[in-house]
């Protein structure tokens, strides 16, 4: 994302995961071509959208996209290119928000863990969208299947101006494993069974549920119907 781009962002200032938890993400079913739009989920369990989110657009936004994703997956960067590109559309009308949350499949992706407390890391040392920089510059680092490695961080934190033994201290220390872990139980909760798992939240009306990486196209088409139904 262009760091330049005018929005609006409100952060949350977001170790380990518990052992079961584990073991439940070994079992999950990841999208690897297609998402689609199932007649199931829990979105009733989706914690409710707060200042404390990491989120872009107006918090106050009927349509809110509420993604679980985790930073390595392949189909949660589709997704992050095609939101970045939506959200430079919809942002600025105040119908729409995009609230990222975590959701690391640690057996799939072994260091995505460390990439979301890193996320969380960078968002508590750096500036207002040091969080949204970040998964940008790791996603860059590690385009399409590759997985970014955690030894790569000190030039990712340099590029954000972020002190790199602060950074690598709150890492280490899993000051966010907290943050990361409710996430995490949220996403179990709110029927995900991959990453990323999308519910496009519309005031006083269904959801939309998405598992998966819906393409540009698609996911636009949704988000209209959301508005739709608001307006």
């Amino acid at each position: 994302m262009n760091p330049s781009s005018p929005r609006s962002v409100w952060l949350i200032p977001a170790a380990i995961i518990l052992a079961g938890l584990i073991l439940a993400v070994a079992v999950f079913v990841i999208r690897i071509k297609t998402a689609h739009i199932p007649d199931n989920g829990k979105p009733t369990a989706v914690t409710p959208v707060t200042p404390d989110d990491h989120l872009i657009g107006n918090p106050q936004a009927p349509v809110m996209v509420v993604e679980y994703s985790d930073i390595d997956s392949e189909h949660g960067k589709a997704l992050q290119a095609t939101m970045q590109q939506l959200m430079t559309e919809y942002a600025a009308g105040g119908k729409v928000a995009w609230v990222y949350r975590h959701f690391p499949l640690t057996t799939v992706h072994p260091n995505s863990l460390r990439h979301a407390l890193a996320a969380e890391c960078a968002s508590s040392l750096g500036a207002a969208d040091a969080f949204w920089r970040f998964i940008d510059l790791v996603n860059a680092g590690a385009p399409g299947s590759a997985q970014f490695d955690p030894k790569n961080y000190d030039s990712v934190v340099r590029q954000l101006g972020i002190d790199t033994t602060a950074f690598n201290e709150c890492v280490t220390s899993g000051k966010f494993a907290g943050r990361v872990r409710e996430n995490t139980h949220n996403a179990l909760e709110a029927g995900a069974t991959g990453a990323p798992y999308t519910l496009i939240l519309i005031k006083n009306q269904d959801p939309i549920i998405i598992h998966g990486a819906l393409p540009y196209a698609s996911m636009k088409q949704a988000i209209d119907k959301a508005i739709s139904k608001v307006q």
